[in-house]
């Protein structure tokens, strides 16, 4: 990067450089603090926890000082929608307006480049469809065009489109540099130039997924670099526990015997021995209990108690792993080996370490679980506890480590934090809101109300959902804790009322959010996947109603594992986990309503604990300070009024 020639305070100061370039630029004191807190943390090469709420404008304060530091910097956000925002938006304005040089790349997942050699493989084999022939030959030509190879340029394939699936970069197929096409390969490319750039933009799931694999067969993935911010940091527990945890299933072993089975048609031995090991992976995925969901693997209820899965299919997993081990043996006759020969040898070795991982060895620190979903089984074996991992793997190596998100703090200081991801003292700064919630919100807790665990609780949440939505004039999104709640919320209002109501699933998020701005008073029934990182300013929407406290699921194996362990060190896992997982949760859905200063509306937590309950003051002291009310006059009283009432016909 280039010398600095101004200060962070001058680039914000409301004469600086951004307010005489941005027309809607406005100073911000929580904006400067952050932005120099972070400067500050660069230079001392100090790890810091901030937690920016909304309306800090926290992107452009953290992206300055990254910009200013000389220091190569990776930048992790928790969705591609805001990978592609700084890419596309936020750093090419900051690049016109500071005059300062600075080079700048993306990382996705290999999964989203096209692998030349897989084209040209499908190309020459012909057997395609002539619909498919053709998007084939679409793709080819993009290919001699796209510098990145990214196939998010290619806004005409669908999401699922299952060609895409067979020409994509994944690693399961790669040959590394005994490749033909790995000087033209797009995630080669894609290396180099995040090995040059000053700053990298990469997603929470690929971060954490490589530092957890730091090579693969192209060779180092990520580049060497001196600070690190992690946006929406409250998410990076549950996501360092799956990258780091390991995972195998009925599909995977599928995919390498169709990936064998189609590189060796003349090979009768090791056809067999892909024979054998189908019908015995059959038996050992059917022998899994039945039912839908997630369970653990070693405390299994039955009849008798709770039992070790491991144990009872120890027969069929030995079946399996004879018959892994067997091909293997055939695999190092081969003669005459083709190219795809290294990485399917890796995939069965692979293969083999996971099961003997997951259903083998039984280590303390490893949570071992499977579910059943309708595609199959899946078996995993997931870290307890990540602390230890990320001080190993990621503070004690790198500079500075920037955390910053809505939600980090509990009863207002980062302590969970900290002790979940492990981060060794840290600098600490909790900004005060941009937004005046006393003015802007108030906060409904019904009183005289049946708990959540009534059988009342779901007829009387539905009367006091009418009327808020009266209130609001719809404009209101139904956050609910679980699905079945969802669906019967909004099977009840499909009845009830004639705002126009939209479903979670009804089609992919992105189109349902648009739908829902779009449609003028409607009303939006989601669970979990719409309580954090939607973003929906102005009048669209002036209530945001959550059913319950969203508190986990107990017996949800990773979370009952964690309880276990908690308990084993003498703490209380409620005060110690569960509440500070369930404030963080109530805080991000709760903080969908007020995105500006001129948003105006109604928060509803039909959840009397938040009055009857000792921990209920935990939750009330980590919101946003605001009017609490249980009256519906208060509602009316406040909701800003409109004279159409037009209604869905």
């Amino acid at each position: 990067m280039g010398q600095e020639l101004f200060s962070v305070e001058e680039a914000f100061q409301q004469d600086g450089v951004l307010a005489k370039n941005l027309d809607e630029f406005e100073a911000r004191p929580s904006q400067v603090a952050m932005a120099k807190a972070i400067q500050q943390a660069i230079i001392d090469r100090e790890h810091l926890c901030v937690e920016a709420a909304t309306g800090t404008g926290k992107t452009l304060a953290y992206l300055i000082p990254a910009i200013l530091s000389n220091k190569r910097v990776v930048i992790s956000t928790a969705t591609k929608n805001l990978q592609d925002q700084l890419l596309d938006k936020d750093l090419p304005l900051l690049s016109r307006y500071l005059d300062t040089d600075f080079k700048v790349t993306c990382m996705k997942g290999r999964n989203n480049y096209l692998c030349l050699q897989r084209l040209n493989q499908v190309r020459r084999q012909g057997q395609l469809l002539s619909e498919k022939r053709e998007q084939l030959e679409s793709i080819a030509s993009w290919s001699t065009l796209s510098k990145t190879g990214d196939r998010s340029e290619l806004e005409w394939l669908a999401d699922d489109d299952p060609l895409w699936g067979t020409l994509d970069a994944r690693s399961d197929t790669c040959t590394g540099q005994a490749c033909d096409y790995f000087k033209e390969c797009f995630v080669t490319r894609m290396r180099q130039r995040a090995f040059r750039a000053d700053i990298t933009i990469v997603n929470h799931a690929l971060f954490f997924s490589n530092l957890a694999l730091e090579v693969d067969e192209i060779g180092t993935v990520l580049p060497d670099f001196s600070v690190l911010i992690l946006d929406e940091a409250h998410q990076v527990e549950d996501i360092v526990a799956q990258h780091f945890g390991h995972h195998l299933s009925n599909l995977k072993v599928n995919d390498l015997i169709l990936s064998l089975q189609k590189v060796f048609t003349s090979s009768p031995n090791l056809l067999r021995a892909l024979a054998q090991l189908q019908k015995s992976s059959l038996h050992f995925f059917e022998s899994f209990p039945q039912g839908l969901g997630n369970f653990s693997l070693n405390f299994f209820p039955s009849q008798q108690g709770t039992i070790d899965l491991r144990d009872e299919l120890a027969s069929h997993f030995s079946k399996v792993m004879d018959n892994l081990r067997l091909l293997e043996s055939e695999m190092q006759l081969v003669q005459q080996r083709p190219e795809e020969w290294e990485p399917l040898q890796a995939q069965i070795d692979r293969l083999i370490s996971e099961f003997d991982l997951i259903f083998v060895q039984d280590r303390d620190d490893q949570i071992y679980w499977f579910e059943r979903r309708k595609s199959g089984v899946f078996l995993h074996a997931t870290p307890a506890n990540v602390s230890r991992l990320l001080r190993e793997k990621l503070f004690s190596k790198i500079e500075s480590v920037i955390l910053t998100s809505a939600t980090l703090t509990t009863n207002n200081n980062f302590n969970y934090l900290k002790e979940r991801l492990g981060v060794p003292s840290p600098i600490e700064l909790d900004l005060p809101c941009e937004f005046d919630y006393q003015k802007q919100s108030v906060l409904f807790i019904p009183s005289g109300f049946p708990n959540p665990g009534s059988e009342h609780f779901q007829d009387a949440a539905i009367k006091v959902i009418q009327q808020i939505l009266e209130i609001s004039y719809g404009h209101a999104f139904i956050l609910c804790t679980s699905f079945s709640n969802m669906n019967l919320f909004y099977e009840a209002l499909s009845r009830q009322t004639d705002f126009p109501l939209l479903r979670q699933g009804q089609m992919p998020r992105n189109l349902l959010l648009n739908e829902f701005k779009k449609t003028s008073r409607s009303v939006l029934c989601a669970t979990s996947s719409f309580w954090q990182g939607v973003d929906v300013k102005g009048s669209a929407l002036r209530a945001v109603i959550i059913d319950k406290l969203p508190f986990q699921v107990p017996t949800e194996p990773v979370v009952a594992a964690r309880l276990h362990k908690l308990r084993e060190e003498g703490k209380d896992p409620f005060f110690s986990y569960t509440l500070p997982e369930a404030i963080i949760t109530l805080k991000q859905g709760l903080g969908r309503l007020i995105r500006s200063r001129d948003d105006k509306g109604i928060l509803a937590v039909l959840d009397t604990r938040l009055r009857t309950k000792g921990y209920g003051h935990n939750f009330l002291e980590s919101l946003p300070k605001c009017t609490v009310t249980d009256t519906m006059q208060t509602l009316k009283s406040f909701c800003p009024k409109t004279t159409s009432r037009s209604r869905r016909s």
